[in-house]
């Protein structure tokens, strides 16, 4: 289906067609209050609490060189999401709830095309006075979608952080000083990147590279774009990056970033959640989506993926014989209360924010000389550390999550793996952001633990044993 500046239809995933545009878009595009996880989280939590445990190894562990932290701050400014204010026939005209369900997530960047003729202007002032960051995609006129940029910038300082070219061009062809297709777009974004960086207005403001042409025919991104920009969208229900067969729906994506020589945002990923079976665009249901989002998060910013932007924020208008595959991608259902995912990155955000009123003095910041014994392939880990100095290692193993034969959840054996933390520990707090944002279990005056890993992400929260 198409959906308006965003739609797209795309051919069979071929390995040439993976090759030749590095990553994959979509077809389609784009409750319970009390309950969200429908049944998921209690079972899920009591068996990840039972499967953590202390150990006192017999044998010495080799501690690793101290692995540098990234900061907590800076890992929540990586979360992004897409939104569509100029949606106006939907969910998205209530301005009052996009602001509200972002600060309750705890995110404040997103997405949206340059405010046009179809919403108030005061709609994007709104959000931009609550703390909303935009990173704003170019209409067809590129003059009055700049002009519309630099007046909320200007109305709101520092609420615009990017401008993004145009929109996916082998789906969506643009005409531009006498070129068609991949060179109109090429030539289109020189023309942006010029303008964005030639008003004063815009001063601090990084232009994102068009998105949909071939990279194997271009040499270089010199003069069009700080950051290269691409699209991602993992097929058949798999994970976002790892999967036993082969698949690297994110790798790809990083791949043309670092021929490039340009950090990378990726503008668009996610999963629809109606449950689907088959083969190539299937939607999972609710709890796997929540287990893909966060696991992508996680994902794009161990791989250095500056921000991450997940299609949608809400779904923007009722389809309860779900015939729409694109009025599923919401954090949000259509009556505005939250699926599993938005429940799950609210505990994300609560855990990673809270913590003592007191910054860490600068000698109790920065690295933990921690080592993983067992790790499988198919698992990952980033360590980050809270303002007030504590560590929080994510961990998260990504085990297939859909059986696309039955359109399913799969559900497979945790990883057992040996932590070692180089140091003993006074506190380890082992928390699930699917279950909830408090710890499912505490540990005291350790330095050594065997923790289970599922295939989605949980957190260790580390209090060094001088930190009280």
């Amino acid at each position: 289906m198409r959906c308006k500046e965003y739609a797209v239809t795309h051919p069979v995933a071929t390995t040439d067609t993976l090759l030749a545009n590095t990553a994959i878009s979509r077809d389609s595009r784009h409750a319970n209050w009390a309950n969200p996880f429908h049944g998921v989280g209690t079972r899920a939590a009591k068996s990840l609490a039972t499967g953590i445990c202390a150990l006192v190894f017999a044998s010495t562990v080799q501690a690793s060189d101290a692995v540098r932290a990234m900061p907590a701050d800076t890992f929540i400014d990586t979360l992004a999401v897409n939104t569509h204010v100029n949606y106006t026939d939907g969910a998205y005209a209530n301005v009052r709830n996009v602001a509200d369900d972002l600060a309750w997530l705890g995110i404040h960047q997103v997405r949206d095309a340059t405010p046009g003729a179809s919403a108030p202007f005061s709609s994007y002032v709104y959000l931009a006075q609550h703390g909303v960051k935009f990173d704003f995609l170019m209409g067809g006129n590129i003059t009055a979608s700049i002009e519309q940029a630099t007046k909320l910038n200007t109305a709101v300082r520092g609420s615009v952080t990017a401008i993004e070219g145009f929109n996916e061009i082998d789906n969506f062809p643009v005409v531009y000083d006498g070129l068609k297709g991949a060179a109109a777009g090429l030539a289109a974004q020189r023309e942006i990147y010029a303008r964005v960086h030639a008003t004063p207005e815009l001063a601090g403001v990084v232009v994102y590279d068009v998105t949909g042409y071939d990279s194997r025919l271009v040499e270089t991104r010199a003069d069009s774009a700080d950051y290269v920009n691409q699209h991602t969208y993992p097929q058949n229900g798999e994970q976002p990056f790892w999967n036993a067969n082969g698949d690297r729906w994110m790798a790809s994506s990083i791949h043309l970033g670092e021929r490039f020589q340009l950090p990378l945002v990726i503008t668009e990923f996610g999963y629809f959640s109606i449950p689907q079976a088959g083969w190539y665009m299937l939607g999972v249901d609710e709890p796997t989506q929540a287990k893909a989002v966060l696991n992508g998060y996680m994902d794009a910013a161990t791989a250095g993926v500056k921000r991450l932007y997940v299609y949608e924020l809400l779904d923007e208008k009722p389809d309860p014989q779900h015939k729409s595959d694109e009025m599923h991608y919401g954090f949000f259902r259509n009556d505005n209360s939250p699926k599993p995912v938005a429940q799950a990155i609210r505990n994300l955000t609560s855990i990673l924010n809270a913590g003592a009123m007191h910054r860490a003095s600068s000698a109790a910041r920065g690295a933990l000389a921690y080592t993983l014994a067992g790790m499988p392939v198919s698992a990952n880990s980033l360590l980050l550390q809270k303002k007030d100095g504590r560590f929080v290692l994510a961990l998260w193993n990504e085990t297939p999550i859909w059986n696309r034969a039955t359109g399913t959840p799969l559900a497979s054996p945790p990883a057992r793996v040996e932590l070692d933390l180089g140091e003993k520990a006074s506190h380890v707090d082992v928390y699930d952001p699917l279950a909830s944002a408090e710890p499912l279990a505490s540990h005291r005056d350790l330095r050594q633990l065997t923790v289970n890993i599922p295939d989605h992400v949980i957190l260790l929260e580390v209090t060094r044993g001088h930190a009280m």
